[in-house]
């Protein structure tokens, strides 16, 4: 049986903590935490949902399901955090385009957490670098989501 090293079941918060996975198994968490305080009906107003592992065809309806969830649950701007993934396939960027359309028809946006060159060189060669805002860390899209909160 292969073994592979994956970043699932690490520490949540902590970057590159890895676990020992066998082949096969599903290499996809997310992670979910309030950004700010709740709004007016009772829902989170910000979230930011970090995703662990791989975001492939494997794991893309976890994250699909987690979007879902949070919508539901009143956040209109949510913080996609890809800073622990370790790779992306079309399903995996066909899920993050589908979130953004369910956050837009919500009055709701989404922003893109990916400082891993490799992954961001998938969303700017899909010329999805236009589409959404990538930022190198949360504190920096959770300050521009604060800046479109306010505006």
């Amino acid at each position: 049986m292969e073994i592979c090293w994956s970043s699932v079941g690490g520490e949540p918060g902590r970057a590159g903590s890895t676990t020992r996975r066998e082949i096969g198994q599903v290499k996809l968490d997310v992670l979910r935490r309030d950004l700010r305080p709740s709004d007016a009906s009772g829902g989170p107003a910000a979230v930011v949902l970090t995703v662990l592992g791989d975001l492939d065809m494997a794991g893309a309806p976890s994250l699909r399901q987690a979007v879902v969830t949070v919508v539901a649950g009143g956040a209109r701007l949510v913080v996609l955090d890809l800073t622990a993934v370790d790779f992306v396939d079309s399903a995996g960027l066909g899920v993050v385009v589908g979130a953004l359309r369910r956050l837009r028809t919500h009055d709701g946006d989404l922003v893109v957490v990916c400082p891993e060159p490799r992954i961001r060189r998938v969303f700017e060669m899909c010329d999805l670098d236009r589409v959404f805002a990538l930022y190198r860390d949360v504190d920096a899209a959770a300050a521009a989501m604060a800046g479109r909160a306010l505006a």
